[in-house]
């Protein structure tokens, strides 16, 4: 692979079956996504990596960055661009990020960087990874005008793991087979995107699901593991309000039930600013 390179084009199965078993694993009670308004992360899985990539046994998904430009319209024809965004190696790590373009027809409406890191020592020399967040990790927070939301508590089944495994291509033996997880982690692993999911439904509650995923940018490194039987909660922050723009700029960080932090995130997003109060009660 060479930075720049156009990976493949991929038509992703985003039909009404695939929309309705995304929305079934990630809105059981379809609290977020209507009838009118399908979940874009459909569009954002491994599908698309591994019909072009083998990733090796062991490979960490450490990073993910997603900017929304439009609704995806699920009886559109639809594509996957993936390119080379970036090589590197950083403390004897081979790391590389792919770049997705989704389309739904001619309309342009995902922006992603997923980034991995390869298992085994590299040598080659040493070269520090680029940041594709949006500048979102980089934005200086005024921690002064802070408003906390009420956690998002979750506890991690393996039927959870299994019916989001299966719709985006996350379902490999560390998050499906007991038998060889629990040996290493204690137990199966939960899928990162999982929580980034649940981190743009989050923001989609600012507004609305339309105009978050319009316009919404999400940022996240998936620093731990949490397992099967765990509760994991996720704490938001809202900050940065800006009532001109109506944008908003919000903090996540989520943690086991055992004070694990597994996943950190930074977005940005529209805002109803008449939510504000309600939110942050």
């Amino acid at each position: 692979m060479r930075v720049g390179q156009l990976v493949g084009k991929f038509s992703p199965n985003f039909d009404d079956a695939h929309v309705h078993s995304f929305k079934t694993a990630v809105d059981p009670h379809s609290e977020i996504y209507s009838s009118e308004i399908p979940p874009s992360l459909a569009f954002d899985t491994l599908h698309a990596v591994k019909e072009f990539i083998e990733l090796p046994q062991g490979t960490v998904h450490s990073k993910e960055a997603t900017q929304f430009h439009g609704i995806a319209e699920p009886h559109l024809s639809t594509t996957v661009e993936i390119f080379v965004a970036d090589k590197s190696v950083r403390k004897g790590k081979q790391n590389f990020t792919l770049e997705y373009r989704a389309f739904s027809g001619e309309a342009h409406v995902l922006t992603a960087y997923k980034s991995f890191v390869i298992p085994g020592v590299s040598t080659e020399a040493e070269k520090n990874p680029i940041a594709f967040d949006f500048g979102l990790f980089g934005n200086k927070l005024d921690a002064t005008h802070t408003y906390a939301l009420n956690d998002t508590k979750f506890q991690v089944t393996q039927e959870l793991l299994d019916s989001f495994g299966e719709v985006t291509a996350t379902d490999g033996p560390i998050h499906s087979d007991p038998e060889i997880a629990t040996p290493q982690f204690g137990g199966t692993i939960l899928q990162g995107m999982y929580l980034f999911e649940l981190t743009s439904q989050r923001m989609s509650c600012l507004s609305s699901t339309e105009r978050w995923l319009q316009s919404g940018k999400i940022a996240a490194k998936f620093v731990g593991s949490s397992i099967t039987g765990e509760t994991v909660s996720i704490a938001t922050a809202m900050r940065n309000i800006d009532e001109d723009s109506q944008r908003i700029h919000c903090s996540f960080e989520a943690r086991t039930d055992s004070g694990r932090t597994v996943f950190v995130a930074e977005a940005e997003g529209p805002l109803d600013s008449k939510l504000i109060l309600e939110k942050a009660k």
